[in-house]
Formats: structure tokens, sequence, C-alpha cells
């Protein structure tokens, strides 16, 4: 059963991915699945490619974020990345080369963690505030920060993030 953020988190994607247009690499994938019964490739409805990444498994790419020297610049109109920085020990390497992989003008939609149990231990490095994402992605304009599941006051757990490359 899909917890309250991954419902309200699916319900905000569906909604933001629709009109998304152009090659999307979705990364750290796995099976893709949006543990609601579907896949997060269908959301991307306009898409013209989309492409699923880990640093192992059945996908389509084996890409470590930190480094994905084999993707070319600006080769992707759009990076989903759901769930992977707080398992990245330099998440700003990430960072930097989505920025690198991302066209000009290209869409990220990044979802991470505030109010979360630790998982997949050892490989759970961080938690993200507002302001640490704001500061994470200066070289993006940030459209819009999502607070998930606030029924805490000032504790959600989790944001997601639309951000234009500038």
């Amino acid at each position: 059963m899909a917890s309250k953020s991954r419902k309200e988190s699916n319900i905000w994607l569906k909604k933001v991915c629709k009109n998304i247009k152009g090659d999307v690499l979705s990364i750290g994938s796995l099976q893709d699945i949006d543990c609601e019964g579907g896949v997060y490739r269908s959301y991307f409805k306009k898409a013209s490619s989309y492409l699923t990444s880990d640093v192992e498994g059945n996908v389509d790419m084996i890409l470590d974020v930190r480094d994905m020297a084999v993707v070319p610049d600006r080769r992707f109109n759009c990076v989903f990345c759901a769930g992977v920085l707080e398992h990245v020990d330099d998440f700003m390497a990430g960072i930097r080369e989505i920025t690198r992989v991302l066209a000009p003008g290209g869409i990220l939609l990044l979802g991470v963690p505030f109010r979360q149990a630790i998982h997949s231990i050892p490989q759970d490095f961080w938690r993200f505030t507002r302001f640490g994402i704001e500061y994470m992605l200066k070289d993006f304009v940030i459209m819009e920060i999502k607070e998930l599941d606030d029924s805490i006051e000032n504790f959600p757990a989790t944001y997601w993030v639309k951000a234009i490359k500038k």
C-alpha cells in the first residue's frame, strides 16, 4: 500500500509530467514503479523518449549520477530524479552532472525526502530542506517547490521540485 506521501507525489507528478515534451532521463529508476500499480514512464504522455537509469539492474542505461560521462552535454529535455540524492555521498556532483546533461531550458523534476525513515542502509546520507534545495539549484529557475504530507507543521515528508535550467 502506498504511503500518503507517495500518493500525493504521484498526483503532483501526473499533473506536472503530462505536458513534458522531448527526451526524458529517469535517474534511479529501478523498475520505474509508482507503488500504486503504474509506472512513471506512463506519466510522460508527450515525451519523445523515456530512458531509465540506475547504478545496476534491468534499465536502459547503467549510470552513476555523480559521473554520467557517457551521456553527452545537453542531451535531455527533462531529468526525472526521485529518491536518489539522499543515497549519494556527493550529491552536489550529481546536481552538476544533471545540469550538464540537461539542455538549456530543460526541466528538472526532483524529489527529495525531509521526514523519512532511514532506509537502504548504509547508503542513506542526507535529508533536504527547502533552503538547501534553493541553494543546490542555484543554476536553475525554480518554478515550484511542493511540500508533501505536511501533516506535521514545518515537517514535510517530501519535497518535489520543478525547475528549469538557466
